[in-house]
């Protein structure tokens, strides 16, 4: 093995410190950028934990399949907000709570094995709008 094999792919300390700074610089800056981008809801709305709790209550107990029969939107409404909740599969759709949700509503949506019939899991999409 030749002397300069051994120094082969060393880099020193400084510059590696340095160059870890500037990574992480720059990923603050898109953080901060993207933050700024991203559309906000008019009321602030809880939407990401109302649809949690919603697929919850839609699930029985233990299992990750939604049952549309057991949609619910006062169990899982916040108070001082409304709540819409859609759940859409094979051409289908069930809806529970308020209708007719504002366009400033705050919204938020996962896709969810659905039991459409006995027997039939399908994929589906439950979605929740939120407002004051």
């Amino acid at each position: 093995m030749s002397r300069s094999s051994a120094r082969r792919a060393q880099v020193e300390p400084l510059p590696a410190l340095a160059a870890v700074a500037v990574v992480c610089l720059a990923v603050g800056a898109y953080g901060a950028v993207r933050l700024d981008v991203l559309p906000e809801s008019e009321n602030g709305a809880p939407a990401e934990q109302v649809l949690v709790d919603a697929v919850d209550a839609a699930t029985a107990d233990g299992d990750v399949v939604v049952d549309p029969s057991r949609l619910e939107s006062q169990a899982v409404t916040p108070r001082g907000y409304a709540v819409a909740v859609t759940v859409t599969a094979s051409g289908r759709e069930w809806t529970a709570g308020a209708s007719n949700p504002p366009s400033g509503a705050a919204t938020a949506s996962r896709p969810v094995p659905i039991r459409t019939r006995s027997g039939r899991v399908v994929p589906g999409r439950f979605v929740v709008e939120v407002w004051a």
